[in-house]
């Protein structure tokens, strides 16, 4: 095919162009190589690695350094004499003192900065070579022209960095030729290549000693890097957080921490599979790495648990609007389809130092500040207080105290009975949770139990109280029930609850006789898991009871969302029916709407005579308070049923 000399001119042009694209210049490459190598040099972690690798190797040659100096100081006091001992034994003296002091002074057992060793390193080199020089300057031996070429090998090891290396070993050398120009033509040529191959041979030595040490280092390195992440979301994990946390301490560097926790993420698991629920999770990462800067790093520290890093000093108010936001963005829905799922969470946070000196203590009190924030302020961005310093440090101690406790012994149950008005009799007891600590004395319910959930412990102590509950229920008559209460976190665990009941079956004991007490406060975290649980628990045979009832803003849903079949009316309403119309009013109302529901009623905190007949001209139903009964250990509750056979037996004979 003919082509004029223009158009392939043209396509010479237009291939060389394709050519210039696919290869980049040499230079540009040079520079862009020079450039990542520039940046792994000076990494952080990489330094810090480096340092690590040649620490005992540098404080390892330093005593045996040291001996040989204390050595050669007392063989130059044999052998010189006046000021040549002075100059050799002085010099001499001080490198295997300055050796010592290097070794136990400045390389102690810990942590040393690479820019430290590099010059402990270096002035090493140099205190040799120092001694050297003085001699060969002193005693001139062309024999001892060798000393130079073993310097020169030791530096190849102990020059930590390349340049400390480099600048060594050239000074040896450099020393060797100078020092050879004095010797005899044929001894000068020897040294000459000896220490020519002694120059390729040092750099050589360095050059395989630095390269498998940074092999070792950058499989360390990427070792600790995929250790330090997440295998679920692939952000920091709870080891690489509070690694972050306790450099950032060391460093006194300011910055605040805070903690993350999901709710409603517990039933996505349990209703949908943890397929659904780790997609949930990794979407929750996603939308927190939006929010993402310089200064903020975030991490996963458990299951539905995420740490928050802010470094700096932004305001308590920068910091809560910061968490407010994140907690909008997570609390947006969801869309798995055919799935449409809701999330929220809390977040309590903490700065260091104003708020504590310690990592542990900052966390402790973010992780307080979360909690607080569950109890009251759902949903939000809760800032620890100084007010509430005090009160975490009682939890604290009695956490302590809770996990030190031997809970079968010191753990046991009150019942207070729940009489039947109409029947004329007990029919019914509630069982309280009480804690004898022998370190604390007797501990309030409320307390032993918010103490309880915060440590984790709340499940063994239900579980052990509710096997004392079944104790005391094989004991009693079989038209005799018990009401049992259940916390948040045992409702949340359906697993948990459900041992529960095979603890009911293995003791033949019939779910009739057993009534699991909740709180508006207990079902409202999940109101949809909750229900389903509670279902189950209903087809079962067990029975359920709303406690507290008119104590929150929405128990009237919870009556209709929920498979109840008993309303206990909170006391605070009952206490006011003899003085308050509108009290009496709302009780009336509420003991009709269970009655036209088929719903059992309690009315707590009766305990006058006074009380018992305004409330008589309501009609309730089941009775619970002081006028009929104290919590009771189980041998009064004994004698209480046995007075009420009596009391039976005798009515039948009349």
């Amino acid at each position: 095919m003919h082509v004029s000399r223009d158009a392939a001119g043209r396509q010479d042009g237009q291939a060389a162009g394709k050519e210039t694209t696919v290869h980049p210049r040499p230079l540009h490459m040079l520079g862009e190589a020079v450039k990542r190598q520039y940046r792994v040099w000076t990494n952080i972690s990489r330094r810090r690695a480096m340092a690590e690798a040649y620490r005992p190797i540098v404080r390892g040659f330093l005593l045996p350094g040291a001996a040989y100096y204390f050595l050669v100081t007392w063989l130059h006091w044999q052998d010189e004499s006046g000021a040549e001992f002075v100059i050799l034994g002085g010099i001499s003296l001080l490198t295997a003192v300055l050796y010592t002091a290097f070794r136990w002074g400045l390389l102690p057992r810990g942590r040393t900065s690479l820019k430290r060793l590099e010059a402990v390193g270096f002035t090493t080199n140099l205190l040799m070579y120092s001694n050297v020089l003085a001699y060969m300057l002193l005693h001139f031996e062309e024999q001892k022209l060798i000393y130079f070429v073993l310097m020169a090998v030791v530096f190849s090891t102990t020059g930590v960095t390349l340049r400390a290396t480099l600048a060594s070993v050239i000074l040896s050398i450099g020393s060797l030729f100078w020092f050879s120009a004095q010797a005899s033509p044929d001894v000068a040529q020897q040294f000459v290549f000896i220490g020519l191959a002694t120059s390729f041979a040092a750099f050589g030595m360095a050059s395989l000693l630095r390269k498998a040490i940074m092999r070792q280092i950058d499989a360390r390195l990427l070792a600790d890097q995929l250790a330090a992440r997440d295998s679920l979301t692939g952000i920091a994990n709870r080891r690489s957080v509070f690694s972050r946390i306790e450099e950032l301490v060391e460093e006194q560097k300011p910055f605040w921490v805070g903690i993350l926790d999901l709710d409603g993420f517990k039933s996505i698991n349990d209703i949908y599979g943890h397929a659904v629920g780790d997609h949930v999770l990794c979407e929750v990462v996603e939308r927190l790495k939006l929010r993402q800067r310089s200064d903020v790093e975030f991490g996963r520290i458990g299951g539905d648990e995420f740490a928050i890093v802010i470094e700096g000093e932004p305001s308590e108010i920068e910091v809560a609007a910061f968490g407010n936001s994140l907690i909008a963005d997570i609390s947006r829905d969801y869309e798995l389809q055919p799935l449409v799922l809701t999330v929220s969470g809390t977040i309590g946070f903490a700065q260091f130092p104003t708020m504590g000196s310690t990592a542990r203590q900052i966390y402790e009190k973010s992780d307080f500040a979360l909690y607080r924030g569950k109890q009251f302020a759902r949903h939000q961005a809760v800032i620890f207080t100084v007010n509430q310093d005090k009160e975490m440090r009682e939890s604290l101690a009695l956490e302590r105290a809770l996990r030190e406790a031997r809970m079968e012994e010191e753990f046991h149950l009150l019942f207070q009975p729940q009489y039947d008005v109409a029947a004329g009799k007990v029919v019914s007891f509630e069982a309280l949770a009480r804690w004898q600590s022998p370190r604390l004395g007797p501990v309030r319910p409320d307390r032993f139990i918010r103490a309880a959930e915060r440590a984790g412990l709340i499940q063994q102590v239900t579980r052990i109280l509710f096997g004392k509950a079944l104790d005391a229920l094989e004991l009693w008559p079989e038209d005799i029930t018990v009401s049992f209460n259940l916390s948040a976190q045992d409702l949340a665990d359906r697993a948990f609850i459900f041992s529960l009941v095979a603890q009911v079956h293995k003791r033949q004991i019939s779910p009739t006789r057993i009534e699991f007490e909740i709180t508006e406060t207990a079902v409202m975290k999940d109101i949809a898991a909750s229900r389903v649980l509670l279902e189950d628990l209903s087809s079962a045979g067990f029975k359920i009871a709303l406690d507290d009832f008119g104590s929150g803003y929405s128990s009237f849903e919870y009556i209709d969302q929920l498979p109840l079949n008993k309303v206990k009316i909170d006391k605070s309403f009952v206490r006011k029916v003899a003085d308050s119309a509108t009290s009496r009013e709302i009780v009336a109302g509420i003991i009709t709407l269970c009655r036209n529901l088929g719903l059992k009623c309690v009315l707590e905190g009766v305990e006058t005579e006074s009380e018992m007949s305004t409330l008589s001209a309501l009609s309730p139903q089941l009775i619970q308070g002081y006028l009929y009964g104290k919590p009771m250990p189980q041998r009064d509750v004994l004698s209480l049923l046995l007075l009420g056979e009596v009391k039976d037996l005798k009515a039948t004979v009349a």
